[in-house]
């Protein structure tokens, strides 16, 4: 019975041993991947901002994402601040702008486009290209030295509009009556529980938010593409761009090309050859 005892001690104490390595073996593999180091960055690279990827006030963190694909999702103000360090780093050489979509709002965007036009000042270059470019996308885009569509692709310029929905009558036939409480003529937040359409008092202040954000958007456009806003605008009202070659022909983007022709001449302007790998 003793050696018994003996026997199964010296088991229990070599299995916590054991696990106790394992743990913290574990939590040093993890930390070593999890480590924040100083990115090494080749000479003649290349920012890349994909559009596309919504940028959120903060940085997300994500202490595992060096064990999947993910990592941390930089927020608006580091997005703007790699802009202006890119600006004065000697190994980076110019931003590429991946502007399919876009997943952040007018401020957002506005954002980004300044930083992007404080970049080119230092005579490096800026190039935006998509494959479908909704005006969010191009509404940045437009900051850059050069526009780029695929010419099997589409290009979106069909003015800005709004569209909401209104539940009041389905409710009504589910019998469901909402507590609605508001103040004031212009509290427009429940209108989808409590009206079929658009009070007057809401599509007076819509009209005038939408407008103020359109013209806007047609006031820097025309500023970037050296076009009239009144032409712009004619161009949307009438749907005259129905195509990335429509867009080319009115001087909206600087050339349809594909995905290969942009990376040769990223190549062509940073001085290197054609079978050479781009640091992006």
């Amino acid at each position: 019975m003793r050696s018994f005892f003996k026997i199964f001690f010296a088991s229990l104490l070599s299995i916590l041993v054991f696990f106790l390595l394992g743990f913290f073996l574990l939590i040093g593999v993890v930390g070593h991947l999890t480590a924040k180091s100083n990115p090494n960055i080749p000479s003649k690279s290349i920012l890349v901002i994909n559009l596309g990827q919504t940028f959120h006030e903060r940085m997300k963190d994500n202490p595992f994402g060096a064990l999947s694909s993910g990592g941390d999702e930089p927020g608006m103000y580091d997005v703007v601040r790699l802009i202006q360090h890119a600006k004065d780093d000697k190994d980076i050489s110019g931003i590429y702008v991946e502007a399919n979509s876009n997943g952040n709002g007018f401020a957002s965007s506005n954002e980004i486009r300044n930083a992007l036009l404080d970049f080119r000042t230092s005579k490096k270059f800026v190039i935006a290209y998509g494959d479908v470019m909704s005006q969010g996308a191009y509404f940045v885009s437009n900051a850059a030295d050069k526009v780029y569509v695929n010419p099997q692709g589409n290009f979106d310029w069909k003015g800005y509009s709004i569209a909401f929905a209104f539940v009041k009558e389905m409710l009504d036939k589910l019998d469901i009556q909402p507590q609605i409480f508001y103040a004031g003529k212009f509290k427009s937040a429940t209108e989808m529980f409590r009206t079929t359409q658009m009070t007057p008092e809401n599509k007076l202040q819509t009209t005038v938010w939408l407008n103020d954000l359109y013209h806007y958007f047609l006031m820097q456009t025309s500023k970037s593409r050296n076009v009239d806003t009144a032409t712009l605008h004619q161009l949307a009202s009438t749907m005259a761009i129905q195509t990335p070659g429509d867009a080319l022909k009115y001087h909206l983007i600087d050339g349809v090309r594909y995905d290969d022709e942009i990376k040769t001449e990223f190549k062509q302007r940073l001085g290197i050859g054609t079978t050479d790998k781009l640091s992006l």
